[in-house]
């Protein structure tokens, strides 16, 4: 499937679905870590939610990522293979 047909905010929320499993990290303590909900990250990760510029920077801190290379997608995400 090609990723140009597919909004941006569902590819950052696999993406940032895919980090955090990498990392181990359940939810909460992605939570515990950000400041942000769990809810509100399980939004994101379900392409509901795109986080604000301060939110976006907690986030991939935590994901040990700039936010530029959060939002960047290309084929070295891996995410072709899950899309």
């Amino acid at each position: 499937m090609n990723n140009k047909h597919i909004p941006n905010r569902i590819l950052f929320g696999l993406k940032v679905k895919q980090l955090r499993q990498a990392l181990g990290y359940s939810f909460l303590e992605l939570s515990n870590q950000t400041g942000l909900s769990v809810s509100y990250l399980n939004e994101i990760e379900k392409g509901k939610k795109f986080p604000k510029a301060d939110k976006l920077q907690s986030l991939a801190s935590a994901l040990g990522q700039s936010p530029e290379r959060l939002v960047t997608f290309n084929t070295e995400d891996g995410l072709d293979t899950i899309i």
